[in-house]
């Protein structure tokens, strides 16, 4: 089980959703999803083409029961890692990274011990203690530690087990994209519809808008902004991988945007502004306040006015988080409702579960204990039409 340390008021927070249930939830933390999943470009290929090319290069893969643009890939594990007689120390991003199966990049390195040497078989191990994976120290990793990038450790066996897809041709192709499905539940909730203006609040890595933009072909206004430099060129990477030619990425704050986009803009708004990440798993550890949660839950308010701003009369937004609190959910979706003038519309399909509170019916949750994905919340909000 991972360590978890949320104080008493964060818990009872928490307790407002899982009642009785709150250790199986807390429980579920440490592990995995039970499926890893992709998402098709359908722009590029098709999903039976695509399964068959991942087959091909030794890819165990199945189609979703639901999405036809969804497949996904079982994730085996826990392996009994043999204990290892040198050790490389890594941070809790790194590890949560690693016990899944990627490398280890010089940036999450914490420390090496004096043992490690180019060749050497190796122990990963978080900071806190956690063996997650066993490896071989690269050639070239004095020089990768110098710089601060560069590959440190490849990693033979790791604690739990999924497939790299990076080196695959579907992949290469731009074919695939790498998305949780409750992401993915994102864009059929929203159900845009072609030729309308779509406008992702908080965009990178850039799953959503892209997802959408594949759904309706391409036609319609796409704009993606996000705050962090690093972000956007990752993401202005990948939609070129992906071969979206018209989605234009914009640097800045969302919770202005309706001063640099423009009031009543937009036909459709994505908002999955930050939060508190409690539903992300695997976790190797959390520590986390009450404190932290309300200050997130206040920041997020900001970006939901500003984007009622940006709607057109009758304008559709979907709200989403990766995080599991009443305060960040259903609680911002009362103050949406009841303060800012929202209507709440029913965030369906429904693949994961109903919300709690007297809106749960409209709301959308996944819970990570019941649906062995990540724990994730979705909210589908109107603005009202003019008279």
């Amino acid at each position: 089980m991972a360590m978890i340390d949320y104080d008493e008021d964060l818990l009872f927070d928490l307790k407002r959703v899982y009642g009785d249930k709150l250790g199986d939830f807390l429980s579920s933390l440490s592990k995995p999803p039970d499926r890893f999943y992709v998402r098709v470009n359908t722009l590029k290929s098709t999903p039976e083409k695509v399964k068959e090319l991942l087959e091909n290069d030794g890819v165990e893969v199945y189609f979703d029961e639901v999405f036809e643009e969804t497949l996904w890939i079982p994730v085996r594990g826990p392996v009994d890692l043999e204990e290892p007689i040198c050790k490389v120390f890594v941070d809790k991003r790194t590890a949560e990274s690693v016990m899944l199966g990627a490398n280890v990049y010089a940036p999450g390195i914490i420390r090496l011990e004096k043992c490690v040497d180019e060749g050497r078989r190796v122990g990963v191990v978080s900071n806190n203690g956690v063996l997650v994976a066993i490896g071989i120290v690269s050639p070239g990793y004095r020089e990768a530690i110098r710089s601060r990038r560069g590959l440190v450790v490849k990693i033979l066996e790791s604690l739990y087990r999924v497939p790299s897809l990076r080196d695959t041709r579907a992949y290469r192709a731009g074919m695939i994209y790498e998305q949780s499905l409750p992401s993915m539940v994102v864009a059929h909730v929203l159900r845009p519809r072609g030729g309308a203006v779509v406008v992702d609040m908080c965009a990178a890595p850039g799953g959503k808008i892209g997802h959408v933009y594949e759904l309706v072909k391409g036609e319609g206004v796409f704009i993606a902004i996000d705050h962090s430099s690093r972000k956007i060129n990752k993401m202005n990477q990948e939609f070129v991988r992906l071969g979206y030619t018209s989605i234009n990425i914009i640097k800045g704050d969302s919770r202005y945007v309706d001063l640099f986009l423009g009031k009543e803009y937009a036909d459709y708004v994505i908002l999955d502004p930050p939060c508190s990440s409690i539903g992300v798993i695997p976790k190797i550890y959390d520590r986390k306040t009450i404190d932290e949660v309300r200050n997130y839950a206040n920041y997020q308010k900001q970006f939901l006015k500003s984007a009622y701003n940006l709607l057109k009369p009758g304008g559709i937004l979907v709200y989403s988080t990766c995080t599991t609190t009443y305060l960040e959910n259903e609680a911002n979706i009362e103050y949406a409702v009841n303060v800012i003038g929202y209507e709440v519309l029913e965030a369906s399909p429904m693949r994961g579960c109903r919300g709690v509170g007297y809106l749960g019916r409209y709301l959308q949750r996944f819970h990570p204990h019941i649906h062995k994905v990540p724990g994730y919340f979705i909210a589908k909000l109107q603005k009202p039409a003019k008279n």
